[in-house]
C-alpha cells in the first residue's frame, strides 16, 4: 500500500455514504476517504486528482455504478473500482463482471464490511490484474457460480463460489471434484434434470441439511481456441421465493373470488346503512329525535341487536342511555369512574372500542340493558371537533361482526350523528338563553383564596370583580377574620396575587380587594366563557361556581381544569333556562326594593339636577320640599343609591 492512500466514496445517499467511508476509514490512519454525492461529483475529483481506488453504489440517480466504471476506465485507464451496493442483484452483477469491476459486495449480507475492506485493501495493495479480477468478481456475485470440467468423466466440478457455499450448505472442498447431481433428490424432476443444459427454469434441490429450495440454472459452455467446448459454466439462482410466491398467488386468486363477492355485499350494505342513517339525520330537528331515529335505524339493521346513546352524567361519573332500542334503560347508571370497560375508554380516548362479553369486567350491566344475548359490542365516540357528545353503544350476537372495516363504519357513523347533534344544539342556543351551572370542589393551594382561607384561618366570600387597564384582575371578597392586615400579608405572599388591600372594616368582616395577574384557575375557566358567579372558601373547604353558555361543552371544561390543577373535582352539574330581563321589570322590581321615601328622595334628586356639577340645588332644598331634615334626607338618598347600584353589579 502507497504512502497516504486515497479512496473516493460515490453515494447519493448521505448516511450510507457516511457509514461506507466510516467502514473504509478502518484499513488505517493514514487512508484518506473522500465523499461524493454523484457521478458528476466524482468524475471532477478524480479529474483533479486520480484516487488509489473508487468505491461505488450502484444506483447513482440517473447513472449506474457501472456506467461511472466504464467512464472512468475510458479516461483513466485501469483505477480499481469496487462496486458496494445496497440494491443488487443477479443483472447488477453480470454487468459488474462483464465491466471488470475489481470487488463487488453486497450490503445486504451479513459481513459486508470486513468482505469490502478486504477487497478494497486488496485492490491498495496489490492493483488488479484481470485474473484475479475476475476471480474475485465470481466470489462475489450474488448468484451461485459452478465450473464443470467437460473432458473429465463425469463433469466434475472444479469451482464453486462463495454464493453457491451460501445457497446448498455444501463447502467447497465438499462440493469439488463431484458432479451437480448430489444436490437432487427424491423430488426433482428426471426431465428438468436431463434438460440442464438447456437452462432450467425450476428444479428441486435439497441443501446439506435436507431443505428443499427451488434452483434456477443457467448453464454457458466454454469454449478453446479451437472452438472445442472445455467447461460448463453454470449460474445457480435460489428462486424458492419466487416458486412459493407464485404458489400463494395461486392459494389467493382462488380466495379473492369469494372476498370480491363478501366486499361486493358489504359495500351494498354501507350504501344501505349511509343513506338511511342520512335521512334519520335530517329529518331530525331534535337532539332527542336523532338520538331516537339513530338507535331504531342500528337496532334493526343487521348484525345489531340493541342500540342506545348515553351521555356521562358530569357530578357523578356516571352513565345511562338517554335513548335505547332493543333494550331497557330503567336500571342503574354505569359508573364509569370504576370501571375500565370499553364505555369509559371510548370517553376518555374517542376512539372506538370494541369487546366481547367474556371481556367485559361490568357484563352483568350490559346484559340488563339488552333484550337479546350478545357475543359482542362497540362503542363509538360522539364527537364534533373539540365537543363530546357522549357514545352509541351496539351489540350483535354475531362474535365476528365487529371486524376492522365493521368499526370503521360505525366510526364513520358516529361522527355524522356528532356531526348532526351539534348543529341541533347551536339551533336551541339560538333559541333559548339556556346556561349550565357548575360547582367545583377545591384543595388546591396554587388557587390563591384556597391557600389565604387555610393559612389564615379566615372564610373568605366572593363579592365581585372587575378587570383593568393593566390586565389584571380585581377580585373582591368580604372576609370573616379578626385580623384582616394579616390576610393580606397572606394573600401578597401568593404567586398569583400582584397586590392586596382592605377597603372597609367592619366588626370581624372586612372588604378586601385582590389584584390577580392572568393564570390560574379562575383565568382557565374564562378562556372557557365560565362566569364564576360565587366562591366560598374556608379553612376547611372551597367551592366554586360557574355558569357557562349551554353551547359550550362542559365536560371539556372539566376534563381540562380537572387535569390542570391538583385538588378541584366536579361537585354539581346543572341545565337551567336565564329569565331574560325587560327594562319594566327590571325599573318594577328596583321599585319593590326601595321604600317610598326612598324612591321620592332619587326622584327628586335627579330632576333637580343633584347630580350635576355645579350643583343647581342643594340637599337643603331637596330636605325641604319632602319636608324633612337634610340629614334624614340624606339616608335615605344613600340607601336608594345603594340598592339601584346593587341591581347592577350584585349577581343573581
Amino acid at each position: 500500500m502507497s504512502a497516504m492512500p486515497r479512496i473516493l466514496v460515490v453515494d447519493g445517499d448521505e448516511d450510507r455514504a457516511t457509514e461506507t467511508a466510516a467502514v473504509l476509514s478502518a484499513l488505517g490512519a493514514d487512508v484518506h476517504v473522500e465523499v461524493a454525492g454523484s457521478d458528476d461529483e466524482a468524475l471532477s475529483a478524480i479529474g483533479h486528482a486520480v484516487p488509489d481506488c473508487v468505491v461505488s453504489e450502484h444506483d447513482l440517480g440517473e447513472a449506474t455504478g457501472v456506467d461511472l466504471l466504464e467512464t472512468i476506465r475510458a479516461v483513466h485507464g485501469q483505477v480499481p473500482v469496487v462496486l458496494c451496493t445496497a440494491v443488487g442483484s443477479e443483472r447488477v452483477a453480470e454487468q459488474a463482471v462483464a465491466a471488470d469491476v475489481d470487488g463487488y459486495v453486497r450490503r445486504k449480507t451479513g459481513d459486508w464490511k470486513d468482505r469490502l475492506r478486504e477487497r478494497v485493501g486488496a485492490c491498495l495493495d496489490a492493483g488488479t490484474g484481470t485474473d484475479r479480477l475476475k476471480e474475485r468478481a465470481l466470489d462475489e456475485a450474488p448468484v451461485g457460480i459452478t465450473i464443470a470440467d467437460a473432458n473429465a468423466p463425469d463433469m466434475p466440478l472444479v469451482y464453486v463460489n462463495e454464493s453457491f457455499v451460501r445457497l446448498t450448505g455444501y463447502e467447497r472442498e465438499d462440493a469439488i471434484g463431484r458432479n451437480c447431481r448430489f444436490l437432487q433428490g427424491e423430488d426433482s424432476d428426471p426431465e428438468a434434470v436431463r434438460a440442464m443444459r438447456e437452462a432450467i427454469d425450476a428444479l428441486v434441490n435439497y441443501t446439506k441439511d435436507g431443505e428443499r429450495f427451488w434452483n434456477r440454472v443457467d448453464i454457458a459452455p466454454v469454449r478453446d481456441e479451437t472452438g472445442e467446448v472445455t467447461h460448463y459454466v453454470g449460474f445457480q439462482t435460489d428462486v424458492t421465493d419466487r416458486v412459493e410466491a407464485e404458489r400463494t398467488a395461486e392459494h389467493r386468486a382462488a380466495m379473492l373470488d369469494t372476498e370480491r363477492a363478501g366486499l361486493e355485499h358489504l359495500l351494498d350494505r354501507v350504501n344501505g346503512v349511509v343513506q338511511e342513517t342520512t335521512q334519520a339525520l335530517v329529518e331530525s330537528t331534535t337532539r332527542a329525535s336523532i338520538e331516537r331515529n339513530v338507535t331504531e335505524l342500528l337496532a334493526d339493521t343487521d348484525p345489531y341487536t340493541c342500540a342506545w346513546i348515553g351521555e356521562p352524567d358530569l357530578a357523578d361519573d356516571s352513565i345511562r342511555p338517554n335513548a335505547i332500542v332493543g333494550g331497557s334503560a330503567d336500571g342503574d347508571a354505569l359508573e364509569l369512574g370504576r370501571s375500565d370497560g370499553p364505555v369509559a375508554r371510548a370517553i376518555d380516548t374517542g376512539e372506538v372500542q370494541v369487546a366481547a362479553v367474556d371481556e367485559l369486567p361490568t357484563a352483568d350491566w350490559h346484559e340488563a340493558c339488552t333484550d337479546e344475548p350478545f357475543e359482542s359490542l362497540a362503542v363509538i365516540p360522539l364527537v364534533y371537533r373539540d365537543a363530546r357528545y357522549g357514545v352509541l353503544t351496539v351489540y350483535t350476537g354475531d362474535a365476528g361482526a365487529l371486524d376492522e372495516r365493521e368499526v370503521a363504519i360505525l366510526a364513520a357513523l358516529g361522527r355524522m350523528v356528532a356531526t348532526a347533534v351539534s348543529a341541533a344544539e347551536t339551533r336551541r342556543t339560538l333559541t333559548a338563553d339556556d346556561i349550565v351551572e357548575l360547582s367545583f370542589h377545591v384543595d388546591d393551594p396554587s388557587v390563591f383564596f384556597v391557600d389565604v382561607a387555610k393559612r389564615a384561618d379566615a372564610t373568605l366570600s366572593y363579592a365581585g370583580s372587575v378587570y383593568r387597564d393593566d390586565d389584571t384582575l380585581g377580585m373582591f371578597f368580604t372576609v370573616e377574620s379578626d385580623d384582616p392586615d394579616g390576610v393580606v400579608e397572606i394573600a401578597e405572599e401568593h404567586d398569583d396575587v400582584a397586590s392586596a388591600k382592605v377597603i372597609t372594616r367592619n366588626e370581624g368582616i372586612s372588604l378586601v380587594e385582590f389584584s390577580i395577574g392572568s393564570s390560574g384557575l379562575l383565568s382557565t375557566l374564562a378562556e372557557y366563557g365560565g362566569d364564576v358567579t360565587d366562591i366560598e372558601a374556608s379553612p376547611e373547604t372551597t367551592t366554586v361556581e360557574v355558569e357557562l353558555p349551554r353551547e359550550a361543552n362542559a365536560r371539556t371544561v372539566v376534563d381540562n381544569v380537572e387535569q390542570a390543577f391538583d385538588g378541584v373535582s366536579l361537585g354539581a352539574y346543572r341545565e337551567r333556562q336565564r329569565a331574560a330581563t325587560t327594562k319594566q321589570e327590571f325599573i318594577a322590581a328596583l321599585e319593590d326594593e326601595l321604600t317610598d321615601r326612598q324612591l321620592t328622595a332619587l326622584q327628586r334628586a335627579y330632576f333637580g339636577d343633584f347630580f350635576e356639577w355645579p350643583r343647581p340645588t342643594s340637599g337643603d332644598d331637596l330636605a325641604e320640599s319632602m319636608g324633612i331634615a337634610r340629614s334624614t334626607y340624606h339616608q335615605h338618598l344613600r340607601a336608594a343609591e345603594r340598592k339601584l347600584v346593587g341591581e347592577f353589579f350584585d349577581r343573581p
